[in-house]
């Protein structure tokens, strides 16, 4: 009888320990889960009372006028549309009638065969966005969802920044061409919602 009763009492103690290390690790699990959707939680931030504006880079064949001659550093001296040089001094990069891109910054003209470049060196796609970064960190996934659309389920990702890019001014680059330029008017607007999250 007393080695029945200890055999009882021993899988009682079994079960037990059983019991709390399923009700530990079950614990455990929602608490790993309630961390990590606290962590994207905190990644994520959004404001209101954002401006919006668009870039694009203009084509020379859109643009007809009378020439200037420019130096573009390691080609030499080239001829182009005015309108288009004007565009480009605003704009940043345009396409040339030759296929390349001739982008304007460091106070000099500069020819990228692989299009359009961000602040980076990288090649602007569409969606891209100018950011001041002491609002929105490099790299940061951002939504405008009062954009219209299509732009207002777009994710952009901040890989540029611009000069007249400060506070909470977002620039995108819609494209190219007049299509992309049109774009620019239509998504210029103040007091937008912008959430962002960081990598």
């Amino acid at each position: 009888m007393p080695q029945e009763f200890r055999l009882a009492r021993e899988r009682n103690t079994s079960l037990k320990l059983l019991m709390i290390l399923v009700l530990t690790g079950f614990c455990l699990l929602l608490q790993t889960d309630f961390a990590s959707s606290s962590v994207q939680t905190r990644m994520q931030t959004c404001s209101e009372g954002w401006y919006i504006t668009g870039y694009y880079a203009p084509r020379e064949d859109e643009l007809p006028d009378t020439t200037e001659q420019i130096s573009v550093e390691r080609v030499g001296d080239l001829s182009f549309s005015q309108k288009f040089l004007t565009e480009i001094r605003t704009e940043g990069w345009g396409i040339t009638r030759f296929g390349w891109a001739l982008g304007y910054y460091s106070g000099g003209w500069h020819r990228s065969d692989a299009g359009p470049l961000d602040a980076a060196g990288n090649i602007l796609v569409d969606g891209a966005i100018a950011i001041d970064r002491s609002f929105i960190p490099h790299n940061a996934h951002v939504q405008i969802s009062t954009l219209p659309n299509p732009w207002a389920t777009k994710i952009f990702r901040a890989t540029d920044i611009g000069n007249g890019i400060v506070g909470q001014h977002i620039d995108v680059f819609t494209g190219t061409g007049t299509a992309a330029e049109e774009e620019t008017f239509r998504i210029t607007s103040n007091n937008n919602r912008v959430c962002f999250t960081r990598d």
